[in-house]
């Protein structure tokens, strides 16, 4: 039973839903960067140096209105922000080899964090945020040259393309939520208790600093909230 929980490929097959499920998405971003004269090699670079499905969406309008590299930073760390508590979590799974440590901890994202599981080998950990991190990039570049191959009149101007890549994290949120809270010692009360005023301050936050600027603050005090329930 141990042995085989340790198998690699075991972890591939966990995972593989996942991936499958980031294929369209990044095809997504893929097409409609290329849709705004980014290279293929650009896009692979930003999958490669960046790594933030979120982050990728926010920054292309922000790069076609030409805002400059501190706004595109600022951004995409602030929407990046949300990795942190998960990072902290799931860091004493990671190798104490430097190298492949700060390799395993740039590939970490929201599916991966929602595939792996505690008792996860060094070689299923890597299978699974290596085998996400290239299809992600595969599929972005992918999609790239097929945005050229698009005509103009298949898309219209309104719609919103950008909404299913919301749809995927909305639903790694919840599903997070489902895995993770069982495991609080808390009483179910105290934990609807915890979401619902995380939620209330997520809202009121981005009434007080707006959808750019909540995330950090949101994500930080959200943090603490949780650690206080599960203390």
């Amino acid at each position: 039973m141990e042995a085989t929980a340790h198998r690699p490929f075991d972890a591939l097959r966990r995972v593989a839903p996942a991936a499958l499920a980031i294929i369209p998405v990044s095809l997504l971003f893929g097409v409609l960067a290329g849709r705004s004269d980014w290279s293929p090699l650009e896009v692979a670079l930003i999958g490669l140096l960046g790594f933030t499905g979120s982050g990728q969406f926010a920054v292309l309008p922000l790069a076609d209105s030409g805002a400059g590299f501190l706004t595109m930073l600022l951004l995409t760390a602030s929407i990046n922000s949300r990795y942190l508590p998960i990072a902290y979590v799931s860091a004493a799974r990671l190798p104490r080899s430097r190298a492949p440590r700060a390799l395993l901890a740039h590939m970490l994202g929201d599916e991966a964090y929602a595939s792996e599981r505690e008792q996860d080998s060094l070689a299923q950990l890597a299978m699974i945020r290596g085998s996400l991190f290239l299809t992600w990039v595969i599929a972005g570049v992918a999609g790239a040259l097929m945005g050229r191959l698009i005509p103009s009149a298949w898309l219209d101007a309104d719609l919103n393309l950008g909404f299913p890549a919301s749809v995927v994290l909305m639903y790694l949120s919840i599903s997070q939520l489902r895995a993770r809270l069982p495991q609080f010692d808390a009483g179910k009360a105290r934990l609807l208790l915890a979401v619902v005023l995380c939620g209330l301050v997520a809202m009121l936050l981005i009434l007080l600093l707006g959808p750019l600027y909540f995330w950090i603050p949101s994500v930080l005090l959200a943090t603490f909230v949780l650690s206080k329930v599960r203390a």
